[in-house]
């Protein structure tokens, strides 16, 4: 009786993978036939004894001769109703029930924002399409889940990198105003200083418009804008040395910058000024912050088979980096501190600027092991 198991297997997955309509179309062929049979049969029974009493074969009391008669009448009815009560409750098992409970638990586990479920159904019929879709509709909301965390977790270090970039030209315009309120009333600050110094504000206050518009136009670290232009080395440095004079201000920490040849001064580079600033007030405040006493800031140019490229170092006398934070100190939000003002969002930020300027950025400890080095590479050619 194997094969006869088999065609009624194959018989039942066949009618599971038919459409709704066809489905119960077929439910209804299969209970409407056993009712039409047991009707033929309730009926030939009925009339059988109903002609056996009328021949007088059989005796009958009234009430029997009617029961027979009713069920010989109404006997159809009867069993079209139950095969169709049967024929729905078999239908909804087989075709209903589990991709509706699939359904209410995938909308229960949307409800309680879990997206990680699967809803598997082997029926390739309406309701199996309709679980798939509601699959798909779950990906898609995760993608979207991915993406709206993504752009938040872009903002966010838009937002640490504008407020960290922001603490140097803010510190420099405080350490000039105080020097200027403190020596000007005594004569104290020759015309050219003063030049000096007013064209240095102006450059660190357009730096802050620069941020400012940067702010609106740019929605991740990825997108800051290179506008590249030749620029001489000398006025440059000149900047670099104003930056430096300010913050030594007040600071327990000393800066100083190593100066290169005249002719290498001379020298005109293609760079994003704005770029390289960014750069060096990260790595400066990173350096101040673990420096003992002193911050040394050198510039190299140095010529390779990809281009021209300008080499900015800045070293400090600290404890210098642990093994494990060279590997990891460029990471978002890595600080061996738990802060976010550690190193970690600043070389971050370093990192990808000098990516988009053609460089990168390297970390190291110093030969004679007392303090860090790290150096920002741009192509400026």
């Amino acid at each position: 009786m194997d094969w006869i198991d088999v065609k009624l297997e194959n018989l039942k997955r066949r009618i599971q993978e038919m459409s709704l309509f066809r489905g119960i179309l077929c439910y209804f062929l299969i209970y409407g036939g056993a009712a039409f049979i047991l009707t033929i049969l309730t009926v030939r029974i009925c009339d059988r004894r109903l002609l056996m009493w009328h021949t007088g074969r059989i005796e009958l009391e009234n009430w029997q001769v009617i029961l027979w008669g009713i069920s010989s009448r109404f006997s159809g009815f009867f069993y079209l109703a139950v095969s169709v009560i049967f024929m729905l409750k078999q239908f909804y098992k087989n075709r209903l029930k589990m991709p509706f409970a699939l359904l209410e638990k995938g909308v229960l586990e949307i409800q309680n924002q879990n997206l990680q479920f699967s809803l598997e159904y082997e029926s390739q019929d309406e309701m199996g399409q309709l679980l798939k879709s509601m699959d798909k509709m779950r990906e898609t909301l995760i993608e979207n889940y991915e993406y709206m965390w993504k752009l938040i977790e872009e903002q966010k270090q838009l937002n640490a990198a504008f407020a960290h970039d922001l603490r140097t030209p803010l510190t420099v315009l405080k350490g000039y105003c105080e020097f200027l309120s403190r020596y000007l009333p005594q004569g104290a600050v020759s015309q050219e200083k003063m030049a000096d110094i007013l064209l240095l504000m102006t450059k660190q206050l357009e730096r802050l418009s620069d941020f400012s518009k940067t702010m609106k136009e740019v929605r991740n670290l990825d997108e800051y804008p290179i506008e590249k232009e030749n620029t001489e080395l000398f006025h440059f440095c000149k900047t670099i040395e104003g930056i430096t004079e300010a913050l030594n201000m007040g600071g327990d920490v000393t800066l100083s910058v190593k100066y290169l040849s005249e002719e290498m001064e001379k020298q005109k580079v293609f760079f994003d000024e704005n770029i390289v600033l960014e750069v060096l007030d990260n790595l400066l405040s990173n350096a101040i912050r673990f420096a003992k006493s002193q911050v040394i800031v050198s510039i190299e140019i140095e010529e390779k088979a990809m281009g021209k490229y300008m080499y900015l170092y800045v070293e400090d006398d600290g404890k210098g980096f642990l093994d494990s934070e060279l590997h990891k100190a460029i990471a978002p939000y890595y600080s061996s501190e738990q802060e976010e003002e550690h190193f970690g969002i600043g070389l971050y930020i370093c990192n990808i600027l000098c990516n988009l300027h053609g460089g990168t950025v390297s970390l190291a400890n110093r030969i004679d092991g007392n303090g860090a080095i790290i150096s920002a590479s741009f192509l400026i050619s």
